[in-house]
């Protein structure tokens, strides 16, 4: 862990929450700076909400007093910054469901301020899927300067990610002329306070996603839909392996992106407790032993044969959270469909390494897009 990290950490959940994702804040979008400040003020997990909170609060003030005085860049940066803190101050607050939607709304009104004035805009979209009245939610932003539709990278998010935080990644595709579409489906983020996860719903979708881009419908225009790379992280990297042959059944599809994303969750007991929690809830149920059920139906077993396109698989070495092994099974049964990148001292996600990962990344996505062939 960074030297630099706080010395008084005497709660269990902060330590593993500080120990999982201390580089995931700094490669999200926090200032070092702030993240010191504010794990100063964290002395128990009761403290950890509100010492974010507090952060957030600074930032939203600055970012409307900006937007008043008419300098959008700067109100831009500040609102969306309050909003990544807000991410952060409701991560992993299983324990608080009324603290955690309050913050996760908050985060959501906070983003959309700021979305329209990030350069280039991020636009945002709902995807109606199901019978229920479910939507996908998420936010489209193009590249400026395309004489023709770009094609374009849809960001999936995991556990306990959402398509805000996706706002620090999206750069490094815009910049190579790539548009991103970052979507939260059923149990995530904002799309999730009506619903639950189930593989199955993320089928669906997932499949609405992909209509919507063939068809240019619900505010998904403006990208050529014949040129699609699904990209996961974390969870993320196995729901866009599971679920991007809803892509490939409109000849969309180019490659998928699997960042440390897991084989399957046989080992669901062998997770981290917080791991745990965070898919308890994510799948709305009260005990372990019933996610451990609700999640039986997650696994890649049969999945990757029907998958016709080539696929990036990323992984840390170093990983605590999903261990490196779920990446060496997905790479044994893609065979030379694979391009591999296993990094010795990466730890969840390559978070420790993301000013050479997510290059790589933006690279591979971009080469697909392109119709350049990719070195095995």
């Amino acid at each position: 862990m960074p030297d630099a990290m706080p010395d008084a950490m005497p709660d269990a959940k902060v330590e593993a929450v500080v120990a999982n994702w201390y580089p995931r804040f700094l490669a999200n979008g926090i200032d070092w700076f702030d993240l010191q400040r504010t794990l100063d003020q964290v002395t128990d997990w009761s403290t950890w909400a509100p010492a974010w909170t507090a952060v957030a609060d600074d930032y939203e003030r600055l970012g409307r007093e900006a937007r008043a005085a008419g300098h959008r860049v700067t109100a831009a940066e500040h609102l969306r910054r309050s909003a990544l803190t807000l991410q952060f101050a409701q991560f992993v607050l299983t324990d608080e469901p009324d603290r955690r939607r309050r913050l996760q709304e908050r985060m959501v009104a906070t983003y959309g301020a700021a979305a329209p004035l990030l350069d280039p805009p991020a636009r945002r979209v709902e995807i109606p899927y199901g019978d229920d009245g479910h939507h996908v939610i998420g936010y489209l932003r193009l590249p400026a300067g395309r004489d023709v539709p770009p094609g374009v990278a849809v960001l999936v998010p995991g556990l306990e990610s959402t398509k805000e935080q996706f706002s620090t990644y999206e750069p490094y595709f815009l910049r190579r002329g790539v548009a991103t579409l970052s979507v939260e489906g059923p149990g995530q983020g904002e799309a999730g306070f009506g619903t639950v996860f189930r593989d199955a719903a993320y089928a669906e979708a997932m499949a609405a996603v992909a209509a919507a881009v063939q068809d240019g419908r619900h505010g998904v225009d403006g990208v050529d839909p014949g040129r699609v790379v699904v990209v996961g992280t974390s969870f993320g990297g196995y729901l866009a392996l599971r679920h991007a042959t809803a892509f490939a059944g409109h000849g969309q599809l180019r490659g998928a992106v699997d960042i440390a994303g897991p084989y399957d969750l046989r080992g669901f007991d062998q997770l981290q407790p917080v791991t745990r929690d965070g898919f308890r809830d994510l799948v709305g149920a009260t005990t372990e032993p019933e996610a451990r059920g609700l999640l039986d139906d997650v696994t890649l077993d049969g999945a990757l044969a029907g998958l016709p396109a080539p696929v990036l698989v990323v992984h840390g070495q170093q990983d605590r959270i999903i261990d490196v092994s779920h990446a060496h099974r997905v790479v044994a049964t893609l065979g030379r469909r694979a391009t591999v990148r296993l990094e010795p001292t990466g730890n969840h996600s390559c978070n420790n390494l993301a000013a050479t990962v997510r290059p790589v990344v933006a690279d591979w996505t971009s080469d697909r897009l392109d119709g350049l062939e990719v070195q095995q």
